[in-house]
């Protein structure tokens, strides 16, 4: 025996369960696919200064701390073309996360098997939203291995 319940018990069955995990339907509906805990897809931009000895071909990773979350542990930022030349513009991802939120600032790691790098600035793109957002870098890595924190205005 098959149960059908009409849309319009249906529509009051959700708002009673939103009203008892402690939300209002009104924010229910106005989230809609985005939250917490909805996976959203982020692709990640380098960009590589313009100046001589920018280039490396260290290993490079990058963790992304938002407004809500961060990104599951550092990301090795690495694909089938030679990255982090001199002038070069290199994008990584699509990764998919939890949703973070708004990126705040950005952690990136060189490794020592390589060069000094320059690099010029990071974007990160929010698919869900269509929005790119910058992160000015313009640091001096030098041979060794090293971690540095880059705010996102």
């Amino acid at each position: 025996m098959r149960f059908r319940i009409p849309i319009a018990v249906a529509g009051a069955l959700v708002v009673m369960m939103t009203a008892l995990v402690g939300g209002t339907a009104a924010s229910a509906a106005a989230a809609g696919d985005m939250g917490v805990n909805a996976v959203q897809r982020y692709t990640i931009f380098v960009h590589t200064a313009n100046i001589n000895g920018a280039g490396t071909d260290a290993t490079v990773k990058m963790k992304v701390y938002g407004t809500v979350a961060e990104s599951p542990g550092y990301v090795n930022l690495d694909n089938s073309a030679d990255n982090f030349e001199r002038n070069s513009n290199d994008y990584f991802g699509p990764f998919s996360w939890f949703d973070i939120g708004r990126p705040d600032f950005i952690g990136v790691y060189k490794g020592s098997n390589g060069s000094e790098w320059y690099p010029e600035y990071a974007q990160v793109y929010a698919h869900a939203t269509g929005t790119w957002y910058n992160c000015p870098m313009n640091a001096y890595y030098g041979d060794g291995e090293e971690t540095r924190w880059f705010d996102c205005p």
